[in-house]
């Protein structure tokens, strides 16, 4: 007779991380790097990471300016096809007609304006 082994596989547990990994490119790394270095140069106290110094940043900046770097970075995201959407939601309204008559009047506008800057 065989015996069948019913013994369960012992799992190993893993402790859980509460940080996490960021990519940063090389020039934020180096201005970062530069911080830390003006930070450390002390006579005593503990040495300063650059988490820290992230840390504070974040823990002094107001709302207004979180804010308006928020604003800022979603700006800078935008394609020129999403600019030229948000465009053309803003001004279609105050238009009378459909979105083909639009770019239509859009694309006359530009070519007389071109036609006028020859010189």
């Amino acid at each position: 007779m065989e015996q069948t082994n019913t013994q369960k596989p012992v799992r190993k547990t893993t402790k859980k991380s509460d940080s996490s990994a960021i990519r940063f490119d090389k020039t934020f790394m180096r201005q970062i790097a530069r911080l830390v270095d003006r930070a450390n140069k002390k006579q005593f106290g503990r040495k300063i990471k650059a988490k820290d110094i992230i840390k504070t940043l974040f823990t002094l900046a107001d709302e207004s300016i979180i804010e308006k770097v928020v604003k800022s970075t979603q700006e800078d995201s935008l394609t020129l096809e999403n600019k030229k959407e948000i465009f053309m939601r803003e001004n279609l309204s105050k238009f009378e007609g459909n979105k083909e008559d639009f770019e239509q009047k859009m694309m006359e506008l530009m070519s007389g304006f071109l036609s006028q800057n020859r010189t």
